[in-house]
């Protein structure tokens, strides 16, 4: 998109595309997606270092802004992640995938590429930087759910394509969801990931939910507000209490509950009492333990106890909510 300033015959062309901190440096990703030309990259990702050095002081002491800072980071989730996840003034994440690194690795132990990422297939080159081999975490976003096969191998030619060490796995895959892997020392490993077959979209499914500020303690009584988030009505389940060791304590039942279709809070209050001497603290809370809902997200359905949740009084629910206490 080119805009005209100043005066007469003073033009100036500004780079494609949407929004601020690198939204606009689009043209040498594509030619990256559409030519396989890691140049491309390598040229997109020096201008951006160059102009930060340059913008070095207006971006520390002498910041235009006291909450923000501009740096050019969307260019690299979309290197990494198959899409941009945040930034600032967009609305919807678009990624495909996120990371987590076990320790000692860190977020540059490894270089990563996802090339041509969709919900149903997407590619990731990831080299390691490390002398030992690196252990993280996959997570999927903007996926389709449903059981994927997923195929690994070391690319030993500068490819992009395995070529050594292959190995094909179908595992189950959906948002949120998590694969482990390993990627060897000072390595080129590929992976595939393509939709094998569909499972239940997230739009047909319930959700359950609960949050550390839903959980109140007095003495040995557990008061758990939950809260039906989905997309449709939920069955009735159970929710356990665990102490700090995992062991579970007490279990109740989550009749079912509406879904929130009329855009109004649809919560049930479940009371459970754990048994003598033992102690709340440290423990958490799980609804559904033995995974039987297929809900949109598993990552809300359990909390653990703060040390603020004892003693207090759950504050009384709007009277046009859907509640009943057990």
């Amino acid at each position: 998109a080119g805009r005209r300033r100043g005066g007469a015959g003073a033009a100036r062309t500004t780079r494609i595309g949407v929004g601020d901190y690198g939204n606009s440096n689009i043209a040498e990703h594509f030619q990256w997606q559409m030519t396989g030309d890691k140049k491309a990259l390598a040229a997109l990702y020096d201008r951006e270092i160059r102009e930060m050095v340059l913008g070095e002081y207006i971006s520390t002491e002498g910041s235009l802004w006291i909450d923000r800072v501009g740096v050019p980071y969307a260019s690299l989730q979309r290197a990494r992640l198959g899409g941009i996840a945040l930034t600032r003034g967009n609305t919807f994440p678009g990624h495909v995938v996120s990371w987590r690194f076990a320790a000692p690795a860190t977020a540059q132990s490894l270089a990563i590429l996802v090339p041509n990422a969709t919900a149903r297939s997407f590619k990731v080159i990831a080299y390691n930087l490390e002398t030992s081999p690196v252990q993280a975490r996959m997570s999927g976003w903007n996926v389709d759910p449903g059981v994927w096969e997923v195929t690994q191998g070391i690319d030993t030619t500068g490819s992009d394509i395995a070529d050594r060490d292959l190995a094909t796995r179908q595992v189950p895959f959906e948002r949120s969801a998590g694969i482990d892997l390993t990627f060897a020392p000072r390595a080129t490993t590929v992976l595939t990931f393509t939709l094998r077959q569909a499972g239940v979209p997230y739009w047909e499914r319930p959700d359950l939910g609960i949050d550390p500020e839903d959980i109140l303690v007095n003495g040995r009584e557990v008061l758990v507000r939950v809260h039906s988030v989905g997309a449709v009505a939920s069955p009735a389940t159970t929710i356990v209490f665990r102490d700090r060791g995992g062991r579970i304590l007490a279990t109740e039942e989550v009749p079912a509950m509406a879904a929130p279709t009329d855009l109004k809070p649809k919560i049930r209050d479940v009371r459970m009492t754990l048994p003598d001497g033992a102690t709340a603290a440290g423990g958490s809370v799980e609804i559904d333990p033995d995974h039987q809902l297929t809900e949109i997200t598993r990552l809300n359905d359990s909390a653990r106890v703060e040390p603020a949740a004892a003693p207090s009084r759950m504050p009384d629910p709007p009277a046009h909510e859907d509640t009943h206490a057990l």
